[in-house]
């Protein structure tokens, strides 16, 4: 048997279920981040809508805390980016130092 220029139909198979899998991912990844955004700054509100009922000190906690929820989220998200983007681009040959 020679060497064959296409791939078998179970390597097509095996790569077509990769392709549905990464994106499959990516979705569930995004869908996670988007309950991330609308839910975190909410229960921070509520704790804070709470608390200032308990403080009489309205609306100054629930808009602090609210505003400190949708930035804490804004933060992570820029963290696991970076992250994400450099693991990426490990080792590729613009991110190698001079020598």
């Amino acid at each position: 048997m020679g060497v064959t220029a296409h791939p078998s139909a179970e390597e097509q198979q095996e790569r077509r279920w990769a392709e549905r899998r990464d994106l499959n991912r990516g979705f569930g990844d995004a869908l996670a981040q988007a309950f991330e955004f609308a839910a975190v700054p909410v229960l921070f509100a509520a704790f804070g809508w709470w608390l200032d009922d308990r403080l009489g000190t309205q609306p100054f906690v629930l808009v602090a805390l609210a505003a400190l929820g949708f930035v804490g989220v804004c933060l992570r998200t820029a963290y696991h980016y970076k992250a994400k983007v450099e693991r990426e681009e490990e080792g590729k040959p613009w991110t190698r130092r001079p020598r």
